[in-house]
């Protein structure tokens, strides 16, 4: 037990063992057990009736009857033994099932009794439902983290606890007193997950900005950079789903510049066709040398990796996005196009998408892996094929990467990062013939009224 019970919170229940204690002209004890029924007997009283009443208000029945027949004696009552009952842990644990829990256990108990929560099962909305239609939450990870009870409640006779899964996590790494993966369920911004990582640690600094890495609809990843309000409070923003926030580090302030993405040597985004980059592999920190440029620094990281987006690449200063043209520099060596770097830049080279997105008046839209040897017929195999409103294969429009539209042929090469779009038709091929018939009909009705008019 974590604590004592509290009279005025245990609820009694069938199978509590209570302990009646009597003091005075003479001395006696005397154990009674609650029965299935809800009921204790006590000798020379009969039946009390004490299912769902709180330890107190048991308490005060049984005194009060007991004074009438024992009216020279002190007495008082005392939870001998807590009942032993089945809950029900149900959704994202491990093992799911019923177990046996006790009226002292809490509901952290009986979730590491079930295996624990399964990967990217919420720790933080642990919904219990009693057997009288009420429903209370735990919070197992703040209870984790701040040791406070009221975010782990206790367990009555036949609740069911329910793990949901994660709806909002993000990570959280650098100046922080615990670097990880939260999920947030209040306001959803960075100042929750700041605060549920433990505060600002001692060695964050305010001088630098806050950094936001989101990933966009198209797999192509997004920094944003907050720097800290004039009083030095944190920036206010809004979160979204798997968003990675990185809070500066005083060591940061040294004199340096970054250049982030497709590192030669690095491994794409899992959206690209490989596993999940390691951060510190992606991101490399340089010491800045006066007169270093966008062409030095990728002389000193090894150059850019082959899946790198050279159209999309920019530098980041005081969070404005200026860009750099890497494909005219790397490729084509005009060195004209070169920009110098100040301290503190941030060199992006954003990972090329080779996924292919298949859109439109297919049955499953959505992006699917690059493969060189897949035409556009395949593509729309992968995503179902066509559904009843797509016109007809010629109709299918591709766009590249560039932006160009192409129109369908058999032996089209599909380039990676291209779209297929496949255009709808305002009705189907049966709504169509429907309209022709019930038009056709229309016309033999009227040719029919005007003969018989005639006649």
């Amino acid at each position: 037990m974590d604590e004592p019970v509290d009279p005025a919170r245990y609820v009694c229940g069938a199978g509590d063992v209570l302990e009646l204690n009597f003091w005075g002209l003479q001395n006696s004890r005397l154990r009674v057990t609650i029965d299935l029924e809800g009921r204790a007997f006590v000798p020379k009283i009969g039946y009390l009736t004490l299912q769902g009443k709180t330890l107190a208000e048991a308490r005060n029945a049984i005194r009060g009857s007991v004074a009438r027949f024992y009216p020279r004696l002190s007495f008082d009552v005392a939870l001998a033994e807590p009942r032993t009952f089945l809950v029900q842990v149900v959704a994202g644990v491990r093992e799911p099932g019923t177990y046996a829990a006790r009226a002292v256990d809490r509901v952290a108990t009986v979730v590491a009794r079930a295996g624990g929560p399964a990967p990217r099962s919420s720790r933080r909305v642990v919904e219990i439902r009693r057997r009288d239609g009420s429903t209370s939450a735990a919070d197992l990870a703040l209870f984790a983290l701040t040791g406070d009870v009221k975010h782990n409640p206790y367990l009555l006779d036949g609740d069911v606890v329910r793990v949901p899964f994660e709806e909002l996590a993000v990570t959280i790494d650098g100046a922080v007193n615990r670097p990880g993966r939260y999920e947030l369920i209040g306001a959803r911004d960075l100042a929750e997950v700041v605060q549920v990582a433990g505060g600002l640690a001692a060695t964050a600094t305010r001088q630098l900005p806050v950094s936001i890495v989101r990933r966009l609809p198209d797999d192509r990843q997004d920094q944003q950079l907050l720097p800290f309000t004039a009083d030095g409070q944190l920036p206010s923003a809004k979160l979204q789903h798997d968003d990675a926030v990185h809070v500066p580090d005083y060591l940061e302030l040294q004199r340096s510049v970054m250049v982030v993405g497709a590192i030669k040597g690095v491994t794409p985004p899992a959206a690209a066709g490989g596993t999940v980059p390691d951060e510190a592999a992606s991101t490399r920190r340089l010491a800045f040398v006066e007169g270093d440029s966008v062409r030095t620094l990728l002389e000193r990281v090894g150059g850019v990796g082959p899946l790198a987006d050279l159209t999309g690449s920019y530098v980041l200063r005081s969070g404005k996005a200026l860009p750099v043209d890497l494909y005219s520099l790397v490729m084509l060596r005009d060195l004209k196009v070169d920009r110098p770097v100040e301290l503190g830049d941030t060199l992006v080279i954003p990972f090329k998408r080779r996924n292919i997105l298949v859109q439109g008046a297919v049955f499953t839209p959505g992006s699917y892996p690059y493969n060189p040897t897949f035409g556009v017929e395949q593509y729309l195999a992968l995503a179902g094929g066509r559904n009843r409103f797509a016109k007809s294969l010629s109709d299918v429009r591709i766009i590249t990467p560039n932006g160009e539209t192409r129109k369908y042929s058999r032996d089209l090469a599909i380039e990676p990062g291209s779209s297929l779009v496949v255009s709808e038709r305002n009705f189907s091929r049966a709504e169509i013939v429907q309209i022709v018939l019930g038009t056709a009909s229309v016309l033999v009705s009227g040719v029919a009224v005007m003969l018989a008019a005639k006649k």
